[in-house]
């Protein structure tokens, strides 16, 4: 799974010229048809809605592997989406509220948002440290960006994920806002709310390979600056 721009147009455009990279072997990713269909919860309060979705699958044509591409407003294994996760895990870290009170304010399920609340603060440490590692290598002013400490583990998690948002924005050039649930779920191709990703220990200091400002040159296995997922 690959996390990719909410531009469709965008995202087939990079598979058709073959700047997409695979994430195994770094060879060329093309069209491979599509994905099981996807419903997904969008908005907060009585605002929410359902919007349908079938995420693009692309074949890497060196090794053959396919990935699903995952577009950055989506997480991995939610049925809502990752902005919305986002200002509930932000309604619990920085203003300390339960999970019936956030639940009522995003009109989903208390279940449902207590299970985000979980799996977050069960992986709060390991996110902490890995995207604190991140920020050294990735954000060159990382001195001036570096958070505060929270005094908590889903504090910490947080005000890191802030920083490195604000060091990818500066590094590439962004003109828009960079929010951290976007460099979290963009740096973890969707997984960040995935306890299993955390428990494993897994490597998310890939290199950023051909990381490009503008959209213009080679290929990037993070996609972060060449197919527009902060745009």
């Amino acid at each position: 799974m690959l996390t990719v721009s909410h531009d469709s147009v965008v995202v087939e455009l990079g598979l058709l010229v073959g700047r997409m990279a695979c994430p195994d072997c770094g060879g060329r990713l093309r069209p491979w048809g599509w994905a099981r269909p996807r419903v997904i919860r969008e908005g907060l309060g009585t605002d929410w809605m359902v919007r349908a979705l079938r995420p693009r699958r692309s074949r890497c044509a060196s090794c053959q592997g396919t990935h699903v591409l995952l577009e950055v407003r989506l997480a991995a294994r939610r049925a809502d989406a990752a902005e919305v996760i986002a200002a509930a895990i932000e309604a619990k870290t920085v203003l300390g509220w339960g999970h019936r009170k956030i639940a009522a304010g995003c009109g989903r399920p208390a279940s449902t948002v207590r299970g985000w609340l979980r799996a977050f603060a069960v992986s709060a440490a390991s996110i902490g440290d890995r995207f604190t590692g991140l920020l050294v290598r990735d954000a060159p002013d990382a001195v001036v960006l570096w958070p505060k400490p929270a005094g908590f583990a889903g504090g910490e998690a947080l005000s890191v994920l802030m920083a490195y948002a604000e060091g990818l924005a500066r590094r590439f050039a962004a003109i828009v806002r960079v929010t951290w649930i976007q460099a979290g779920i963009a740096t973890t191709n969707g997984r960040l709310f995935c306890s299993s990703l955390w428990a494993a220990g897994p490597n998310t200091n890939r290199p950023l390979r051909g990381a490009l400002v503008g959209g213009k040159g080679g290929r990037s296995a993070c996609h972060i600056p060449v197919i527009g997922v902060f745009t």
